[in-house]
């Protein structure tokens, strides 16, 4: 037992070095751009590392299963799909303002409240706001001034009179 506590700390010990070194060294890459194949490799990296993850959360999650009583299992279980429940009513409630109200889908993460009149309010504020004109509007007292226009057979006249002067 002494023995699995040592080699833990030494293991740990290790995995803090190695951290340490991968901050170090991500702290150095960042300042350089990467090309595209560093970074497909780099999301590689990553799937694999996150697949990883999940796989050794599931087996945690047995072991853990193994030592709970089937009533805790149950009640573990329940609480999950409530939080699960919630999770699912809250989005709709979201997707459901947002469609009612005319917010662009890709708004619809960004409406805070907790309730409906809540969402529907702050969804009317985004619209307000997303509806603003992007340019102000010009104003009159800057810029060149223009004379009345002079349209048609008046027009000519008083072109040809100033180009080539009255006869």
């Amino acid at each position: 037992m002494a023995d699995e506590t040592t080699s833990t700390d030494t293991e740990t010990a290790g995995d803090t070095e190695s951290t340490e070194e991968t901050q170090e060294t991500t702290e150095t890459v960042a300042a350089e751009p990467i090309s595209a194949e560093e970074a497909a490799r780099i999301r590689a990296a990553l799937a694999k590392a996150n697949k990883q993850s999940e796989h050794w959360r599931l087996k945690a999650k047995e072991a853990d299963d193994a030592q709970l009583s089937e009533v805790e299992k149950a009640k573990r279980d329940a609480a999950e799909a409530t939080q699960e429940l919630a999770k699912i009513q809250r989005d709709n409630l979201l997707k459901t303002v947002a469609l009612a109200e005319g917010v662009p889908a890709k708004w619809v993460n960004r409406l805070v409240g907790e309730t409906e009149e809540e969402l529907v309010a702050d969804a009317r504020a985004i619209l307000a706001d997303l509806n603003k004109p992007k340019k102000p509007a010009p104003d009159a007292s800057q810029g060149a001034r223009q004379t009345a226009k002079i349209g048609g057979w008046d027009a000519g006249k008083a072109e040809a009179a100033k180009r080539f002067g009255k006869k």
